[in-house]
């Protein structure tokens, strides 16, 4: 967990992470009742892709009941599903 990227600028679009347990509407739910621009699902339904916060100088804070956020960058389609659905070269 230490290893995994964090945001650092606020420029990049993250994940958001919740217990398996929760639903996609949920996570959804809280995302965006907590500030977050929510762009997608991610992998699982858990997982809620999030648009850069802006200003890039405050980050906006991790929705009740989420275990962290990432940012996408360097993690290979890992969390996004939308890296999935592309086609290989």
């Amino acid at each position: 967990m230490a290893s995994l990227p964090r945001a650092q600028d606020g420029k990049v679009p993250g994940a958001i992470v919740f217990p398996p347990w929760v639903s996609a509407a949920e996570a959804i739910s809280l995302s965006l009742a907590t500030g977050h621009r929510v762009l997608r699902s991610g992998r699982l339904p858990s997982i809620v892709v999030v648009a850069p916060t802006a200003p890039a100088d405050v980050a906006a804070a991790l929705p009740p009941g989420a275990w962290f956020s990432l940012v996408l960058t360097g993690l290979a389609g890992c969390l996004d599903a939308s890296a999935a659905m592309e086609p290989s070269r």
